[in-house]
């Protein structure tokens, strides 16, 4: 099956993550156990583990492989040194608080927190710098996405807005589908989808590639149709796991690709971006409130 994909991180979460969509279902029992089980599974023999989720301990063995990992051994040492690195961050709010809420807290902040440092090692600077010239050289950009990945898709265009970037971000799915079909070779269509499976998204991606428009996705890790239809794919790298806390780490990954794109943009656009930015934030300054409440 080969090895895990480069760039996707170092530790065996970050692997996990990467494979997961493409691995066999009785791999993806294996692989979700160990994501939900990070130190208790360090402590497992192979046998334990593949009882534990219902598999042959083959199965286990064609897991470690796939993972590029040399056998069980250093399965075991990568899943204690992620359960490390996951609770440290998390030790301080451990000194008091109901267990529950303490437990909460770790599974929330621990995988936002690893999401975000796996996808900015994973990410490829040439990638991102290719996604920076095309969307700064384009007449127009559109941002797709549904569900949670609309709610990307609108923080994009709003951020490319502010930069004097002609961009849009449709809500509603037939509407996407339509503007999409008016772009051409000078135009990007910047898609977002963790899963890259998502009909509508592909759907929107496909008639803006028939008319030529460039396709840029930040989607998630392994192979899905959307990855495979980019031009260029920037990786947002989550896991995926029994607890379903991946929807939010996701979203939070593909926004902080967003900031780095509005980043590189305002420097790469220079005083233009910097004029339209302080007139954009003008715009809207007489709807705040100033002054200190008291």
């Amino acid at each position: 099956m080969g090895n895990a994909p480069a760039g996707t991180g170092t530790g065996v979460r970050a692997r996990i993550q990467a494979v997961y969509p493409d691995l066999a279902p009785a791999q993806q029992r294996v692989a979700t156990f160990l994501l939900d089980n990070l130190a208790a599974a360090s402590d497992y023999t192979i046998t334990d583990l593949a009882d534990a989720t219902g598999v042959s301990v083959g199965t286990v063995s064609q897991l470690c492989r796939r993972l590029g990992l040399k056998g069980y051994q250093d399965l075991r040492l990568g899943l204690a040194r992620d359960a490390v690195t996951l609770g440290t961050g998390l030790a301080a709010t451990a000194a008091a608080g109901p267990a529950a809420v303490l437990d909460a807290l770790a599974r929330v902040f621990g995988a936002s927190r690893e999401a975000l440092a796996d996808t900015a090692a994973g990410l490829d600077p040439a990638a991102v710098e290719a996604a920076v010239a095309r969307i700064a050289g384009a007449r127009r950009v559109e941002c797709a996405g549904v569900g949670t990945a609309g709610l990307v898709a609108a923080e994009a265009a709003l951020k490319l807005r502010k930069l004097g970037i002609d961009a849009i971000a449709l809500a509603d799915a037939h509407q996407q589908a339509m503007s999409a079909a008016l772009l051409d070779e000078r135009d990007v269509l910047l898609a977002i989808s963790h899963s890259g499976r998502t009909t509508d998204t592909l759907r929107a991606a496909e008639v803006a590639k028939e008319g030529g428009a460039s396709l840029l996705v930040i989607g998630g890790p392994g192979r899905s149709p959307l990855a495979i239809a980019a031009d260029i794919l920037l990786v947002a790298t989550s896991s995926d796991t029994g607890f379903q806390v991946e929807p939010m780490a996701s979203t939070i990954a593909q926004l902080a690709i967003v900031q780095a794109l509005f980043v590189m943009l305002l420097e790469r656009l220079g005083a233009t971006a910097d004029d339209h930015l302080r007139r954009t934030q003008a715009a809207v300054e007489d709807r705040h409130i100033t002054g200190r409440v008291r």
